[in-house]
């Protein structure tokens, strides 16, 4: 649907199909990965059983919902990754730039070979979201990501041309809505689709709507103080500088919302959200220090406390994002979670120590045979190669490869 330099891409209609375009079930066709820059505390995420019935771990509790659509591994590591903070980029890679200088091209990371693969038919081969550092191009160059709502939603639904970009940008800066914009199309469109499909149109114009709508509740934030803290409280040291930034984690949210949008209406197959690092202050009620400065909690309780606040934000952000997915459909009138293979992980385990083994790693829908808790056996420093899940991902999604990076078999046999 188009108007005055809105373009609104829409999810598929069976009405307006002659005949089905592929098949409703089968291997997932998309891939997400949600990434926390410094992992999560280990004592909060591993559950203490295996098979599928665990105690859904401290940490994770909000994500009880999925028990049957998520699948957690304990023991999941980059083999020849070492420790600080660099491991974090290696998520999707398995590779550090120290070892591979003489070959770039060894850091070539999942979710780009994915955009070659699966996303050169859509708009964006790739979307890359919030902090940036574990996307590498092919040529071993880190790929930018975008951290802006706002900008991401223009990308998405408002035309290239600046001059029409700033007339759309003054209308909507009128409080209107870019739904305003195309509603002669849209009932148009309307009058032409079966009650099911009218029903499915209205279910995504409101969705749109509710970014909108977040969006300018983002923007009142301009205004507003930030809180005060000490120099000893916003200075975590290392390299970090903090930044006290009330557009995150206040965007997370909408962020979410965007990237459901974008997998409905086929704007991209491949998405990867990054949750920053830094000493960043958290403005959430009991939180008194800085990100950074709670991660090297040295098991410290009242820390430890504070630390769960941020990363249960991370699960319960997570867990509503899992929900929105099976509650949409996509072109084939699959539920978006079931044809998407969706990843939470870090390339950080225990962050306190700046260590790279036993990463947080869970996975979601994608037709994966999830609902269980694997836990590998460790072989003296390392556990079980997390590129051998990659070879995994890249079977269900369509790619005959046999390895990926470090990888030394796959994780077919727990999966698929």
């Amino acid at each position: 649907m188009k108007g005055l330099g809105v373009s609104i891409a829409l999810p598929s209609f069976a009405s307006l199909r002659a005949s089905p375009s592929g098949p409703t079930g089968g291997a997932a066709k998309r891939f997400v990965c949600v990434a926390p820059n410094y992992g999560m505390n280990p004592a909060g995420f591993f559950p203490a059983e295996t098979g599928t019935n665990y105690e859904m771990p401290r940490l994770l509790k909000t994500l009880e919902p999925h028990r049957r659509d998520l699948t957690i591994f304990t023991n999941l590591d980059h083999p020849r990754v070492g420790g600080g903070h660099g491991c974090s980029n290696t998520l999707l890679n398995g590779v550090e730039l120290k070892d591979v200088k003489d070959r770039p091209q060894h850091l070539h990371s999942l979710d780009q070979l994915l955009a070659e693969k699966i996303g050169q038919n859509t708009r964006f081969p790739s979307l890359l979201l919030g902090s940036g550092g574990v996307s590498w191009s092919r040529a071993g160059v880190t790929v930018p990501t975008d951290g802006d709502p706002t900008r991401v939603f223009t990308g998405l639904f408002v035309d290239d041309n600046s001059k029409v970009k700033q007339q759309t940008k003054r209308f909507l800066d009128e409080d209107a809505s870019i739904l305003d914009v195309v509603r002669q199309d849209a009932k148009r469109l309307n009058s032409r689709l079966a009650k099911a499909d009218q029903a499915k149109l209205d279910q995504y114009l409101t969705a749109i709507r509710e970014v909108e709508v977040k969006l300018a509740r983002q923007a009142q934030w301009i205004n507003i103080a930030k809180p005060k803290a000490s120099e000893d409280v916003i200075r975590g040291g290392d390299d970090d500088d903090t930044i006290v930034d009330l557009e995150y984690p206040y965007n997370t949210s909408v962020m979410y919302d965007l990237m459901v949008l974008a997998l409905q209406t086929n704007s991209t197959n491949v998405i990867c959200y990054g949750h920053p690092g830094g000493n960043r202050m958290f403005p959430f009620d009991g939180i008194s220090l800085g990100y950074h400065s709670l991660t090297h909690h040295g098991k410290r309780p009242e820390l430890l406390n504070e630390l769960s606040i941020i990363e249960s934000f991370y699960a319960a952000g997570f867990s509503r994002f899992l929900t929105k997915l099976k509650n949409t459909p996509d072109s084939n009138g699959q539920s978006l979670l079931d044809s998407t293979v969706v990843m939470f992980g870090s390339g950080m385990g225990n962050a306190s120590a700046h260590s790279s083994r036993n990463l947080p790693i869970m996975v979601a829908g994608g037709g994966f045979n999830n609902g269980r808790h694997h836990r590998f056996e460790r072989h003296g420093r390392d556990g079980r190669a997390l590129c051998d899940l990659y070879v995994t991902i890249l079977q269900q999604l369509g790619i005959e490869t046999d390895e990926f990076s470090t990888s030394t078999n796959n994780l077919n046999h727990l999966l698929t």
